[in-house]
């Protein structure tokens, strides 16, 4: 045991100095970590912290390989810190290209099977056509508009935008719930701060924004009425996390489309939604992060792939249902949290949109009711899974193989250091916004509120806290009563009284979810997707013999249409040199 608590300490620290290593070297060589570089920090310091905390996960479950998982963590962190630092050289879609191959040796602590193959295929290909477009980006001049232009493709193709998404719902079916963590906390924010760095700062197109702006409101729509339906707990958290980025790219989008606007209005508006993205982006990493270490985690004990079928499962773990819910209290938007800060700006902000006269907030208005109906139901989602998971009765047949107190250990630190970010960063929220960075953005009213939250998150946690100590000292008193479930007035307590979570789905299923999710449970709108790109790259095949064989049409229609290419190329040619 002694031998095997000094191998895990070092691998732990291997992992830590891979994770921490690109965060000091930026610290060291860079003077501008303050000013342009400050989202090269930011994301430097989440890789830090969640990089610990999904190693601790691997040590407190992962059964096997871990050697192999362990150097696959230290190649993937340390090259997703060289795409950060690489800026725009070759280094960064080749560090891309590492960082995502790593994930092979990350996951095979697990057993391959078609699902986690399905996984690996559909990383690998995200992470190789983004870095398709980041390479062509980086070979144009600097501040070349179709550069621009090409950089924000391969962004949008890495970050799960609303169309580019069909490849992370099959990631997070089939991988460990540790490096879906990793993933949503820090790999799917990567190209999201790539953008602040060097998209933002460019004055683009208004058009651009105008045809982002919509596809960001329908992502958060889709995102989160499909994460509501869907009955696969990981498959759910997937698309949540689409409703998640997709908000967040709806705050860079607000940001992009007035920042050089002339009304001050709209200046404060584009200054506002600037801070709520990174206030946006902490929640997202760090609770999303927190659901896929728990969900996931408690998901993979049995091989059941239903939430109603993992009914009170993890009452089984023998952990605290509070901890346990960490995440949960965020996106429910509890006072205290990270959610709580995030949506509760977020509606603050809608107040300042509707006072603006009518003519500047047409545009932003129609919008909302999309984007507050996406937001609530990616939340309830997360309290569906939390009632069945954590708060519901198992039965009497379901069984799991028990964690011991070592393993437990490293289970505990990993969601305790997470938790300790949801709730402890409300708290210094207005010594945040201070920051040389986010100082210049934020207006007076603005500070202002970030005050008012602190000091409701303040109070509540503190209300818990005596709850708390209430509870931990009167529980001697507790031990000799009986203790009482939820039931239906007669006394009995058996799990066939627990909350299923399709209970509460069901009831809209007919009205409006038979519009997203099939009778399989799967998505509509990705498999029209799928069903059009599929379409796109059999085109060519209408074109030949259904027999397979060569025929004399054939070679007509071949250069027919070499042909038309050849002379819209030549079009291209002539047309640009005017």
């Amino acid at each position: 045991m002694f031998e095997e608590n000094k191998i895990s300490i070092l691998q732990s620290i291997l992992v830590g100095i891979s994770a921490l290593l690109p965060l000091i070297f930026l610290v060291i060589v860079n003077d501008d970590i303050m000013s342009v570089d400050f989202p090269i920090l930011v994301g430097l310091s989440i890789q830090a912290f969640i990089g610990f905390a999904s190693f601790m996960l691997v040590l407190s479950y992962e059964p096997k390989e871990k050697n192999k998982v362990t150097l696959g963590y230290a190649i993937f962190w340390s090259a997703l810190g060289v795409c950060y630092l690489a800026g725009k050289s070759l280094l960064l879609p080749i560090a891309l290209e590492i960082t995502s191959f790593s994930t092979i040796l990350i996951y095979s602590g697990t057993d391959f099977g078609k699902k986690q193959i399905e996984s690996l295929g559909s990383l690998l290909l995200a992470s190789g056509i983004s870095a398709l477009f980041l390479s062509a980006w980086v070979m144009l001049p600097d501040g070349d508009s179709i550069g621009i232009l090409l950089l924000l493709f391969g962004l949008l193709i890495k970050s799960g935008f609303s169309g580019f998404h069909i490849w992370l719902p099959k990631v997070n079916e089939g991988g460990p719930s540790h490096a879906l963590g990793a993933f949503a906390g820090v790999l799917e924010i990567f190209p999201l701060l790539l953008f602040y760095r060097y998209v933002l700062p460019n004055q683009m197109d208004p058009i651009v924004y105008q045809i982002l702006f919509p596809l960001a409101a329908l992502g958060i729509f889709f995102g989160g009425i499909t994460s509501f339906f869907h009955k696969n707990p990981k498959i759910s958290l997937a698309y949540s996390s689409i409703e998640s980025l997709n908000f967040l790219w709806l705050c860079l989008i607000i940001t992009g489309m007035f920042q050089f606007s002339g009304d001050i209005e709209l200046m404060n508006l584009s200054n506002s939604f600037r801070i709520l993205f990174f206030l946006s982006l902490f929640h997202h990493s760090f609770s999303k992060t927190f659901q896929l270490f728990s969900i996931g985690m408690v998901s993979r004990l049995v091989p059941f792939d239903s939430s109603d079928s993992l009914k009170g499962i993890g009452r089984l773990l023998g952990m605290s249902p509070i901890l346990l819910g960490a995440g949960t209290f965020s996106y429910a938007v509890i006072p205290g949290t990270l959610g709580f800060v995030s949506e509760a700006t977020y509606f603050y902000l809608n107040v300042r949109i509707l006072d603006l006269p009518i003519g500047r907030s047409v545009f932003l208005l129609p919008s909302m009711i999309f984007i507050f109906f996406g937001i609530v139901l990616g939340g309830f989602t997360h309290l569906k899974l939390y009632f069945t998971m954590f708060l519901s009765l198992p039965s009497n047949k379901m069984s799991v193989l028990p964690i011991d107190n070592e393993r437990k250990k490293w289970l505990y630190i990993s969601l305790f250091s997470l938790s300790i970010m949801i709730f402890a960063f409300p708290l210094v929220l207005p010594f945040f916004i201070q920051l040389p960075m986010l100082k210049p953005f934020a207006d007076t009213s603005l500070e202002k509120w970030f005050i008012n939250l602190s000091f409701v998150s303040f109070l509540s946690l503190a209300v818990i806290t005596l709850f708390i100590i209430f509870d931990k000292l009167s529980y001697r008193k507790q031990m000799s009563l009986k203790r009482k479930g939820w039931d239906c007035g007669g006394g009995y307590d058996g799990h066939e009284l627990s909350i299923p979570s399709t209970v509460f789905s069901e009831p809209l299923k007919n009205s409006l979810g038979r519009y997203f999710i099939n009778k399989n449970g799967d998505s509509k709108v990705d498999h029209y997707i799928l069903l059009l790109v599929t379409s796109f790259f059999k085109f060519g095949t209408r074109f030949i013999s259904s027999t397979n064989q060569t025929k004399d049409e054939d070679i007509s229609r071949y250069l027919a249409i070499s042909s038309i290419f050849l002379i819209f190329i030549f079009s291209l040619l002539i047309l640009g040199d005017f």
